[in-house]
């Protein structure tokens, strides 16, 4: 996994966990509430792998949130010019 990208999967990491933790919701009752196998969520609030775009989809419908919502988050939550960088 190149920089850029290990940097992507673990801010969205980052974001997802501190969503699911600020609404107060254990990890056990997210995965299970939602539908969302475990590995799978593992997978990318670890940012250990690239995660397919309909997990991250189900998720960020989980915390309750739409894609323009979740984008403003992320983008943020990158470093300043994140998207401009040549990978």
């Amino acid at each position: 996994m190149q920089v850029n990208s290990e940097i992507l999967y673990k801010t969205i990491g980052k974001i997802v966990t501190n969503l699911r933790k600020s609404q107060g919701i254990t990890y056990t009752d997210f995965c299970y509430g939602n539908d969302i196998p475990m590995s799978t969520y593992d997978t990318i609030v670890n940012g250990s792998a690239q995660a397919s775009f309909y997990n991250i989809a189900k998720i960020i419908k989980a915390l309750g949130l739409n894609f323009k919502e979740f984008g403003e988050l992320l983008d943020n939550a990158l470093p300043e010019g994140f998207m401009n960088q040549n990978e």
